[in-house]
């Protein structure tokens, strides 16, 4: 698997068979006409959040590849959104077979839309969007206990799952609560490799965060997405295959 950062929330995961675009908001989306034309790609968006969702992700249609949007229910309506596009609206907590990709499945995100868990024939992808553990300093502690057991039981369905790639939030807008919902997907999942994502300024703090994951040693391999690594080639620990960070 061949994972790219293209910044904040957003992912080019390319496997044998497929390309996937996760949450653009930012980053040089050329790289992608680089890779094999013959592989479809899927534009996933989890939310119409504008660090999320860019209609500049339509321009990737129509040069040959075969490209299908998968886009949260929150986005329909959108005036940005092509009629011509091969579009599918995804709710949460449901499974959508996708042809040439496989099962994804939507969780509900604590936030707004969904998160995604996409099986294809090569691999197991998690890709959080804004769905995570938000406790906000100063908010009603009705509503911070709310977020806590939404995210708790979201994730929760997760447990069984054997996760390759996961993209999973780490906010350091939330300063000292930064790492909750990080920490209780590690606890809770089984994921090869996790990528730190939808973090803002302090990106000291992701750095130590990975670093200080990486010394538990959990088994669980964290990328240092702050670190200025933008592109991996990972190995397959399923099968026990070499491979590298570049």
């Amino acid at each position: 698997m061949i994972v790219d950062y293209l910044g904040h929330s957003g992912f080019l995961v390319e496997t044998d068979h497929a390309l996937m675009l996760f949450d653009y908001y930012t980053g040089d989306l050329s790289l992608i006409g680089e890779r094999d034309a013959a592989k479809p790609l899927f534009v996933f968006a989890s939310h119409a959040h504008p660090d999320h969702f860019r209609p500049a992700v339509f321009r990737l249609a129509g040069h040959g590849r075969d490209v299908k949007f998968l886009l949260s229910d929150d986005i329909r309506g959108n005036p940005s959104v092509p009629k011509s596009a091969d579009t599918l609206f995804v709710g949460p907590d449901r499974t959508y077979e996708i042809p040439g990709l496989g099962p994804v499945r939507t969780l509900l995100s604590t936030d707004e839309g969904v998160a995604f868990l996409v099986r294809t024939e090569d691999a197991v992808v998690y890709h959080s969007g804004d769905l995570n553990w938000w406790d906000w300093e100063g908010e009603d502690p009705e509503w911070l206990a709310d977020q806590e057991s939404v995210y708790k039981r979201e994730i929760s369905t997760l447990k069984d799952e054997r996760i390759d790639a996961a993209f999973v939030v780490l906010d350091d807008r939330l300063e000292d609560r930064y790492a909750e919902g990080m920490e209780w997907f590690l606890s809770v999942c089984r994921a090869d490799y996790v990528f730190p994502m939808h973090f803002w300024k302090d990106r000291k703090r992701i750095s130590r965060f990975v670093t200080e994951h990486e010394a538990a040693g959990t088994g669980t391999e964290i990328l240092d997405t702050a670190g200025g690594k933008t592109h991996w080639i990972l190995p397959d620990k399923r099968k026990g295959e070499n491979g590298h960070a570049v």
